[in-house]
Order: C-alpha cells, then sequence, then structure tokens
C-alpha cells in the first residue's frame, strides 16, 4: 500500500495568478446559475409531479430517489480517470454536459403526448445521475484547489445564495406555468419545462470549459484499495463518514415524500408551492451569507452540528399540517432555509478540511458522495416499500387522519436527533467548540437584539416628545 504524503492545499491555488483565480470564481457563479436552471427544472417538484401525472404508486415514487443514490457509486471512477486524463476541466465538461443532455429523450414525447412511462423516467434519471456523480466528484476536487481556504466560507456561502435565488425564481415561476398548462396540457408544460433546464445544462457546460484549473499537484500511482480504504483510515474522516452513514440512511427515510405529500394530501397547487420555495430561499440566501461569515469565524463543525439539530425538528412539522392547517408547513419552509444551508454549508467544509491530502482528494469526495448517496438509497427503498406497505393506512386520532406519509415523518424526526453525537465525536482542525461558539453567538446575538431595541426606545421617546 502506498503512503501518501500531505501537503498544504492552501498553496495550489497560487499556482494561478491571482487574476486568474478571481476570474475563475466569477465564472464559477454564472455556470451555477445555468446549473442550478437545470437541476430546478428537471428535479424536485418537476421530477414528483411528473411521476405522479404517470400514476407512480409510492415505491416507485421512492425508487425514483433512490437509483440516483445508487448512482453515486460511480464517483469511484473519478479518480482513475482524473489520474489518466492529468486534468479534471474536460472530465467535468464532458460528464457533465452528457449528462443533462438525456433530458432531450423527454420533450419530444412530452410535448407530442407519445407516452413516456415510469420506466422511460427512471432510465433518464438513472443516465443522468451516473454521468454527474463523475462530474461532481471531479468538480469539488476542482473547486477545493480553485477557492482559497481562508475564503471558503464566504465564497461558497455567497454562490450558494445566489444559486438559491434562481433555483427559488424558478420553481415558483415553473409552478405558475404549470398550473396554466394543467388547463389543458399538463404534459407539455412538463416538455416545456424540461427543454428550458436542458438548454440551461448547455450553458452550464460552456462556461465550465471556460473555467480555469489549477495545476494537479503530482501525484504516485495508488492502488484500487488505496483510492476507497486509504481516507477511511484517518480517524475524523472515518468519524464524518460514519455519521454520514447513519444519518442519511435513518434520517431521510420520509425524504421522497415531502413533496407527493404536499401535493397529493395537502393539496397544495403548483403555484403554492412555487410560494413555499420562495420561503426556504428566502430565508437561505441569507443565512448563506450569515453561515458563511460564522464559519470563516468558528470553523464548520458548530455550524454543522447546530443545523443538523435544526433538521431535526422539521418532519416533526409534518405530523402537524392538514388541508385546512398550513401554517407547519410554511415554518418547516423557514427552518428549511436556515438549517440546511447550514448543514449542507458546514458538511461541505468540514470535508474539505479534514479530506486535505492532496493524493486522496478526489477519493475524499468518492466516499463523501458514494456514502451519501448508499445510505440515501438504502433509505429511499425502505421508506417506499413501508410507505407502499402501509398505503391504505387511515388513521384516525382525536379528529385528525394520519396516512402512510405520517409514519416515516415521526420515525425520521426521532432518529435525525438519535445521530447528533456521532457528529458531535468529529474534530476539525480549524473549528472552536461547539458550546463555546453558541455562547459566543448568543451573546453577540442578544447585544444587537438590545442595541436595536436602544433605538426604538429612543426613538419612541423623541416621537412622545415631538
Amino acid at each position: 500500500m502506498t503512503t501518501a504524503q500531505t501537503a498544504d492545499p492552501s498553496t495550489v491555488q497560487h499556482e494561478l495568478a491571482e487574476a486568474q483565480v478571481e476570474r475563475g470564481l466569477r465564472i464559477s457563479v454564472v455556470e451555477g446559475l445555468f446549473a442550478t436552471g437545470h437541476l430546478a427544472l428537471t428535479g424536485g417538484m418537476f421530477l414528483v409531479g411528473l411521476a405522479l401525472l404517470l400514476g407512480a404508486t409510492p415505491f416507485q415514487i421512492g425508487l425514483l430517489a433512490a437509483v440516483p443514490c445508487a448512482a453515486t457509486v460511480f464517483s469511484l471512477l473519478s479518480s482513475p480517470l482524473v489520474r489518466r486524463l492529468g486534468a479534471r476541466r474536460g472530465l467535468v465538461v464532458w460528464t457533465s454536459g452528457i449528462g443533462r443532455a438525456v433530458f432531450l429523450v423527454l420533450v419530444p414525447l412530452l410535448l407530442f403526448r407519445a407516452g413516456v412511462g415510469i420506466g422511460t423516467l427512471l432510465a433518464v434519471v438513472v443516465g443522468y445521475n451516473v454521468l454527474l456523480a463523475i462530474a461532481n466528484t471531479s468538480w469539488n476536487s476542482w473547486m477545493s484547489d480553485l477557492v482559497p481556504e481562508r475564503r471558503r466560507g464566504r465564497f461558497f456561502g455567497m454562490r450558494n445564495a445566489v444559486l438559491g435565488a434562481v433555483a427559488m425564481a424558478l420553481t415558483y415561476a415553473g409552478g405558475r406555468a404549470l398550473d396554466w398548462f394543467k388547463t389543458f396540457d399538463q404534459e407539455a408544460g412538463y416538455g416545456v419545462a424540461i427543454g428550458v433546464g436542458v438548454l440551461c445544462g448547455l450553458g452550464s457546460t460552456v462556461l465550465l470549459s471556460r473555467q480555469p484549473e489549477p495545476r494537479l499537484v503530482p501525484r504516485p500511482k495508488v492502488a484500487f484499495r488505496e483510492r476507497v480504504i486509504g481516507p477511511l483510515q484517518e480517524p475524523q474522516f472515518r468519524r464524518l463518514t460514519v455519521f454520514m452513514a447513519v444519518w442519511f440512511v435513518t434520517g431521510t427515510l420520509a425524504s421522497p415524500f415531502y413533496l407527493a405529500h404536499l401535493i397529493k394530501n395537502i393539496e397544495f397547487p403548483y403555484t403554492l408551492v412555487g410560494v413555499y420555495a420562495v420561503f426556504g430561499g428566502t430565508t437561505g440566501i441569507l443565512f448563506q451569507f450569515a453561515w458563511g461569515w460564522v464559519i470563516d469565524r468558528f470553523g464548520p463543525k458548530p455550524v454543522t452540528v447546530v443545523c443538523f439539530a435544526l433538521v431535526g425538528i422539521m418532519p416533526l412539522l409534518w405530523l402537524l399540517a392538514t388541508s385546512t392547517f398550513r401554517l407547519p408547513i410554511w415554518i418547516d419552509g423557514v427552518l428549511n432555509g436556515v438549517a440546511w444551508t447550514g448543514a449542507n454549508l458546514g458538511l461541505l467544509n468540514m470535508v474539505l478540511g479534514i479530506g486535505d491530502n492532496p493524493v486522496r482528494k478526489e477519493s475524499y469526495f468518492a466516499i463523501f458522495a458514494m456514502v451519501v448517496g448508499l445510505a440515501t438509497f438504502v433509505a429511499s427503498m425502505v421508506g417506499g416499500g413501508v410507505a407502499q406497505l402501509l398505503a391504505g393506512m387511515h388513521l384516525r386520532v382525536l379528529g385528525r387522519e394520519f396516512v402512510n406519509y405520517h409514519v416515516l415523518f415521526l420515525v425520521t424526526g426521532v432518529l435525525r436527533f438519535a445521530c447528533l453525537p456521532l457528529l458531535v465525536r468529529v474534530e476539525e482542525r480549524r473549528s472552536r467548540k461547539v458550546v463555546k461558539t453558541i455562547r459566543i453567538l448568543g451573546t453577540f446575538a442578544l447585544s444587537r437584539l438590545n442595541y436595536g431595541k436602544g433605538i426604538f426606545l429612543q426613538a419612541l421617546r423623541a416621537r412622545s416628545r415631538g
């Protein structure tokens, strides 16, 4: 087994001139806008809505969410391909470009009502995700070299905020459009949305081809076993991997069914689903900057722990929501922006911080993607099986009716909290203690509130004297 030598990752991006780095970061933001356009219009509400329109069963909804997760095993191909090609840009451009273009298969079938089955939809989603698994792993490695370590929290926070705004706007506009198409040809509406999404994917591909790439650090040839097992021999990465595996197996059991429940049982029109996305998106934009600032000053671990704790509350809110009492859904929308924004940003920065061996760079991200993907695959399949098994469930308790999805919401919420001790055990070199960080931020927040209160009271007294 080859023993990898550790290098300082903070020096890698300086192989590019500062102007090139800045140009690359600007391109990355704009490229992300187009990539988000593709993702928003071919996934989420549009994918689940199309599946329901095609008559998908609860198990098939779970399978639709599970198959892309299983495709993450192909992320392991990224490292040998990068090593063979000697660069990441070409690999990312071709795999992401072809993967996004696969959705073109659906467009004429939907526009001309030529007949789309669940099997065809699943095949397209599988092909797309297999190629994107390779592209995403290589892209993460590329960006970890391009973005200076001292700016990672702020850059990814800013980038995610901008992309969140675009996703929010597209989801709302797309929801309005789908409600309009529903009055005469709903399949054509999905065809138009997917066609626009493919065009956005083309724009992303063109911009990726122009984004500068830092030179790869020379690497010794590494055996396949070392690429797979090597990172897991590092204690902190292993602990983080165990947390991710357990959390995503247990904490995502209900994930394929939130939108299905929202559309089918709570009877949200597509426009209102778009408004729900606006709630989360607007909050997420604000908190991207806030969490990025906290991560750069206190490290990613405190943010990750706090946000995963908040994420545990969210499935329990869905137990309270009905078609006539929708307040819990709006609270969930706000928490979605607050908690998932910090959880995703914190987790990304923890992997970037812990996975600092340049020889294993693609392997860290491949294992990360594969563990999350396979864990979510298992959860989606189990969740889909349970939802199908309980498909006829209608239980009335205290005047409230509970269906199969409610069982998954309850179990998911409880298990999310049970996983938190595994995350607390992970140590990240830049991070301060979680409790100390919470105390400092709490004190800061109270001081700002008191300051604002003082200004408000002073304004009131001045008005009363006037």
